[in-house]
């Protein structure tokens, strides 16, 4: 077979000459990607964008949003991306490219034959990419520490079933989503159990005691404890809370917290029923 003008599958990401929709992108395919076996920085003169290929030879391109030799945006956001890449780990190395070839990739406008002319490329030695990052270093550690360009997601591989539809609810509404995840865990409790005690209280009369009704089988009792204590202390820190009154709330936070009550659910799965001697 003879391989046709458009056997490579390329995907477009980002604008050219918008840096911070590149560190988006860049972020978010990171994210979304843990595939990823092959990088170039494509340098033109001081114009720069990124190729990346996976396993099953996609090729993914951050458009040339990323600049050098001068003080600016563009400079800077080329830093931001080479500590991200180095932060996680993908080795990089950078090609020189033509113009007119930089112009034709942002126009997603590459052929099979540009592609390969890419990884073909002579890799530039002495390496430089520490040189690009210096300039900005501060700049650079303090938007690794705020994380701002990755993308606020749900995992949604690892959320219960029972709540899936409160994790659809949680981008629309994430307090309401939350309210309800905490009330129908309790209500899942009291179905198995049947008591009808609050919370708090409920998790006591379930998890603890001689006349326990549910636990866990691990060989250790301090993870038996453990786990009540989770129970117990995330209704007491965040559910109590979100019931008794308004709260100025950071996305972030409500995002932990639809984990934590997610880990609670998972962690309810595992408990299994005990016999008692009439």
């Amino acid at each position: 077979m003879f391989k046709t003008e458009n056997y490579y599958h390329i995907d477009y990401l980002a604008q050219a000459g918008v840096t911070e929709t590149c560190l988006y992108s860049l972020c978010n395919l990171i994210q979304t990607n843990a595939d990823l076996t092959d990088a170039r920085l494509l340098t033109s003169e001081q114009s720069h964008a990124f190729i990346f290929k996976d396993q099953f030879d996609n090729y993914y391109i951050i458009r040339s949003g990323f600049s050098s030799g001068y003080p600016g945006e563009g400079p800077k956001g080329l830093a931001k991306a080479l500590a991200i890449l180095k932060k996680h780990q993908i080795n990089i190395e950078e090609v020189p490219i033509p113009s007119k070839l930089l112009n034709k990739l942002n126009k997603s406008l590459l052929t099979d034959q540009d592609i390969d002319f890419i990884f073909q490329q002579k890799i530039i030695r002495p390496i430089r990419l520490h040189d690009y990052i210096y300039p900005f270093g501060g700049e650079v550690n303090q938007a690794l520490k705020q994380k701002r360009y990755y993308l606020l997601e749900l995992p949604y591989s690892i959320i219960d079933d029972r709540i899936f539809d409160l994790a659809l609810l949680f981008k629309q509404d994430p307090d309401s989503a939350l309210s309800k995840a905490y009330k129908r865990l309790e209500d899942i409790i009291r179905q198995r159990t049947n008591l009808n005690e609050a919370s708090t209280r409920l998790f006591s009369q379930v998890f603890q005691g001689k006349n326990a009704l549910l636990t866990w089988d691990v060989p250790d009792h301090s993870e038996i404890q453990g786990r009540i204590d989770l129970f117990k202390g995330t209704y007491m820190a965040f559910r109590n809370a979100r019931a008794h009154r308004e709260k100025e709330e950071n996305l972030v936070h409500q995002y932990r917290e639809f984990l934590l009550i997610n880990e609670l659910y998972l962690i309810e799965k595992e408990a299994i029923l005990i016999i008692h001697d009439e």
